[in-house]
């Protein structure tokens, strides 16, 4: 007779992979049928100040994040373990003398009651999580017949975890046609911060003025990015944030990429969740964006050309441009030459009317 319940356990799993609202739940049930205290997911990689568990496991985790035991948990020791057998216990992290030493063990957890302990490996590869199930001393531990039925059952949860992350990355994906659709540029992170995924408008961004290097958005102004990172910490260290303050990365052009770090609860609510963050990105330009392709098009303009033109269409004068773009009054004169020679024009009046039709009213 197997320890535990396997399909009761595979079942509840299963519709949290679907239904990230049942997270909660499915976690009370894993804990009911394994006997124990309380279970929480935690990432392998990525630690984040908020996870799905069951209630029960609540007050020791706000203990865990608000005394900083998040960044002095020993039982990371057994990763290795954890990841080739599919289950580890406190054994295989610390050794038991060495346990009656460790401020982890005696200050945190040994105050919660926790004595006992079992990780499950959920998922593979870069896709991989811990069903962290906790016991106290009157539970006991876990037997040996136990560990290896968490075990072979670890290998099950698999399809699990592939099921919750396609729906998830489903999400997102819509997320970011939706932004295409309006020619918005947007980005996907993960729960580290690094890039899972750009939209088509984004990518059209990568060059000069933003790079994504090492998986992180980044620019050529180092304070900018800067910036930029703290900004994503604090959104992703905060589970009550959902945006914060914009960060700006200056354009080689004089223009600037305004970036808007934000979660969105609708698609990061799942433990096993892809990506915990999104950046939408502003250029300042854009609303000459649709006026300089067809400038582009119509008349083979560069974009800077195309850029000029559309100054001149709509009012402004030579000197205020090459102020605004931090450019010389010699490169603005050499571009204006080429605007007339293309368009076939050779005053800034005549231009302005020709242009007039093909430049929305600003």
């Amino acid at each position: 007779m197997e320890p535990f319940d396997r399909q009761r356990i595979t079942h509840a799993l299963s519709a949290a992979a679907v239904d990230p609202s049942l997270w909660t739940m499915a976690l009370e049930t894993v804990a009911a049928c394994t006997g124990s205290y309380g279970v929480a997911v935690f990432p392998v990689a990525g630690p984040l100040p908020f996870l799905s568990s069951a209630p029960s496991m609540e007050e020791s985790f706000d203990v865990y994040v608000r005394d900083g035991w998040i960044n002095r948990d020993e039982r990371y020791r057994g990763v290795a373990k954890f990841i080739r057998n599919g289950v580890a216990t406190d054994d295989d992290c610390v050794d038991a003398e060495v346990r009656k030493r460790s401020p982890y063990y005696q200050e945190f957890l040994r105050p919660c009651g926790f004595t006992d302990w079992a990780g499950v490996r959920i998922g593979r590869g870069d896709l991989v999580w811990n069903l962290s199930i906790q016991r106290t001393s009157d539970q006991g531990p876990f037997s040996n017949a136990e560990l290896n039925w968490l075990a072979r059952i670890s290998n099950a949860l698999d399809s699990i975890v592939q099921t919750s992350v396609t729906l998830g990355m489903a999400k997102g994906e819509a997320a970011l046609h939706a932004f295409d659709f309006s020619d918005q540029a947007a980005i996907l992170l993960d729960r580290r911060g690094s890039v899972v995924r750009p939209n088509a408008a984004a990518e059209r961004m990568i060059g000069e003025d933003l790079q994504i290097s090492a998986g992180k958005v980044v620019c050529s102004n180092a304070p900018a990015t800067d910036r930029l990172n703290r900004a994503i910490k604090a959104l992703l260290w905060s589970q009550q944030t959902s945006t914060t303050p914009p960060v700006v990365f200056p354009k080689a052009s004089g223009g600037k990429l305004v970036i808007y770090p934000m979660r969105l609860p609708g698609l990061t609510n799942s433990p096993l969740s892809a990506f915990h963050a999104i950046l939408v990105i502003a250029d300042t330009d854009a609303a000459d964006t649709a006026a300089t392709t067809t400038l582009r098009d119509a008349f083979d303009l560069t974009a800077a050309e195309a850029r000029l033109a559309i100054a001149i269409a709509t009012g402004k004068d030579l000197d205020s441009f090459s102020v605004e773009r931090q450019i010389s009054k010699e490169t603005v004169r050499n571009q204006l030459k080429s605007i007339f020679l293309k368009t076939g024009t050779n005053r800034q009046a005549q231009l302005a009317v020709t242009l007039a039709t093909l430049i929305p009213n600003r």
